[in-house]
């Protein structure tokens, strides 16, 4: 599948940019400078509109993944129940800070939600879901990828 097929299955509407991001995103694993042009002359809008619009949204990715990925929910309900915990345990065993780009291998992400909040807090690794994560259990998680 092309970037030009996936932009042919939508109108070019501003209505359709963010499904586009999400199908883009989710079919190459990130949009990239070049995807991000072909989508701004397919919806005649800037590039820095389609950033804009990237950016904001945690499912849509600018960067190409590490092959490790950790995201964190920071939603209320998952920060009144450790999750900022959580995370300094992540960033102490792995030696890395959450949001850091130097590690090409493992990137840690604070997300915003998860939509899981009654079953906080969550972990995502590369697109599978723990939840009630705590501080204790997080090395039993994390020794599985490493």
């Amino acid at each position: 599948m092309t970037v030009e097929k996936i932009l042919l299955g939508f109108d070019p509407e501003p209505r359709n940019i963010l499904p586009a991001l999400k199908k883009i995103s989710a079919s190459f694993g990130f949009v990239d400078e070049e995807n991000a042009q072909k989508m701004a002359d397919y919806f005649d809008i800037s590039i820095s509109r389609i950033f804009e619009t990237a950016t904001f949204y945690d499912l849509v990715k600018t960067k190409k993944r590490a092959p490790l990925e950790i995201q964190v929910c920071s939603g209320a309900n998952c920060a009144t129940k450790d999750a900022y915990r959580v995370i300094r345990e992540i960033e102490r065993q792995l030696k890395i800070k959450a949001g850091d780009q130097f590690n090409p291998k493992i990137r840690l992400e604070i997300v915003s939600c998860l939509g899981q909040c009654g079953n906080g807090p969550v972990v995502i690794i590369n697109e599978t879901a723990f939840l009630r994560v705590t501080p204790r259990k997080i090395y039993d998680i994390l020794k599985n990828y490493l």
